[in-house]
């Protein structure tokens, strides 16, 4: 059975690897694996852990080595699915070893709550892992900073929307009284064109417009016509005058 490796503290956040133990069944890509893990050259021995992954699907072991060379790539998802599979251990130490890391995984992720929780699951299996203590109470304070940062986000999008709510109210507000201060569309279209909007029918009527003065030439077609009309009259006049003097005249005799 192999002593599983343990990664360094978050308080540092550093993948620091403590080395690893050995299969009691020895395997040539673990080896290969941990020494070139050891070295720091964490891509080698991702592809050494991972022709063994094909030999040994199901031990929870290989997936606890590729889930720490992952973690030294700061692919922390993908480790984060390699230390979640090697929860599945039937050796208490290598489990709680794998939540542990599990939660180094979710803290690079800024998965407070998530990190906890696997913190919490490792001290369930090794009450005495002063790593987890320590770590543990880091997450806690990152997660509660994180929701009074969230909530002090929720409250100030709620002033925000807040805001605009009232703003709309009062720009529909301020629209309904701009319209009630246009004139009726209906009688603006019955006024008479010559009729302004505030100016009753009957103003119209006493409204003249003013006549044209005449030209030249029309006041002397004017004149001509009073002068026949002037001469007219006195015309008219003599042949009044005969008539009363015929009617004075003594009827004439016939004998």
């Amino acid at each position: 059975m192999r002593r599983p490796a343990t990664l360094a503290a978050i308080a540092a956040f550093a993948p620091l690897l403590l080395g690893f133990g050995l299969l009691e069944k020895r395997d040539p890509e673990i080896e290969a694996g941990n020494a070139a893990l050891k070295a720091g050259k964490a891509e080698d021995a991702l592809a050494h852990y991972d022709r063994a992954a094909k030999k040994l699907p199901a031990d929870a072991g290989v997936h606890y080595d590729r889930g720490a060379a992952l973690y030294a790539l700061s692919r922390f998802d993908e480790a984060g699915q390699e230390f979640l599979h090697a929860t599945e251990a039937k050796d208490p130490k290598l489990k709680a070893s794998a939540f542990y890391n599990l939660g180094n995984a979710y803290f690079k992720k800024d998965k407070f709550k998530e990190a906890v929780a696997a913190y919490t699951r490792t001290l369930g299996l090794d009450p005495n892992d002063r790593s987890a203590k320590w770590n543990l109470e880091i997450a806690l304070r990152k997660q509660k900073d994180q929701e009074d940062k969230d909530k002090k986000q929720q409250d100030q999008k709620n002033q925000d929307d807040q805001k605009k709510n009232d703003q709309s109210k009062q720009d529909q507000k301020n629209t309904q009284d701009k319209d009630k201060n246009k004139p009726d569309q209906k009688s603006a279209q019955n006024q008479k064109p010559d009729q302004k909007p505030d100016q009753k029918p009957d103003q119209k009527n006493d409204q003249k417009q003013e006549q044209p003065k005449p030209q030249p030439d029309d006041q002397k077609e004017i004149q001509a016509v009073l002068d026949n009309l002037e001469r007219s009259s006195k015309d008219l006049e003599k042949e009044r005058a005969k008539v009363r003097a015929v009617r004075r005249a003594p009827p004439e005799r016939d004998w």
